[in-house]
């Protein structure tokens, strides 16, 4: 029974990634004076919304470490899941860990950054500022969303043999495998918020964390069961 318990709060390790990186966008871009700022916003805009906004990015900082380290313990559970489920597909289970992992860490460094911005003199310095946004937007966006094709391509691989996961959830990890995939395109030129290849990141990221979400509460409804669902 204990076992069952501890194995569902595992499992839930997902949603609660998701649940605490949304957080953090609470604070960043609704409870913030304005929205995070742009790619391309100009400098004094930049300078403005880190030196009013401390208090709210610490937090948009904060709640997304505690979800880095969530989206790890999810890989690690998922990894269990499909070694358990299909031993004979241990290089799936290694991709998905591997993926999860890498995500997180482009996660927590995202947040790193943010707390850095948070500190007024470095706010202050406009050149250190408007670099330290290009980083926090690379390494929360084409980093985090790149590695996490991973993941969901491991469990749609499952999920399309009717293991594990429901078929459903499979054709959902194949999306966002290829969103996640052509959000690459932002890595080949100067993007800004408003441009095409930035819309494929934000698809990219949507569809990559509904599947860690939707996966998540599978998982946890069935305890991390085995065989078909």
């Amino acid at each position: 029974m204990a076992s069952s318990r501890w194995e569902r709060l595992w499992a839930a390790t997902g949603a609660a990634a998701v649940a605490l990186f949304a957080c953090g966008l609470l604070f960043g871009d609704i409870l913030a004076s304005d929205n995070y700022p742009a790619l391309d916003a100009p400098l004094s805009e930049v300078e403005r919304y880190f030196v009013e906004n401390g208090t709210e990015v610490r937090a948009l900082s904060f709640f997304h470490v505690l979800s880095a380290l969530a989206l790890l313990l999810f890989a690690a559970y998922l990894r269990t899941c499909i070694r358990r489920v299909a031993p004979e597909s241990d290089g799936l289970s290694t991709l998905a860990f591997a993926g999860g992992v890498t995500a997180a860490i482009f996660l927590l460094l995202s947040a790193l950054f943010y707390r850095a911005l948070a500190e007024p003199l470095v706010a202050r310095d406009a050149p250190l500022a408007h670099g330290l946004l290009v980083l926090s937007y690379l390494a929360g966006g084409p980093a985090l969303a790149l590695p996490l094709a991973l993941p969901a391509g491991a469990g749609a691989a499952i999920a399309l043999r009717r293991v594990l996961l429901p078929r459903w959830t499979g054709w959902l990890g194949a999306a966002a495998v290829v969103a996640s995939l052509a959000s690459a395109a932002t890595l080949l030129g100067s993007t800004t918020n408003s441009s095409a290849a930035y819309g494929i990141l934000l698809l990219a990221a949507i569809l990559g964390f509904l599947w860690v979400f939707s996966t998540s509460i599978v998982l946890t409804a069935k305890g991390g069961g085995t065989g078909s669902p």
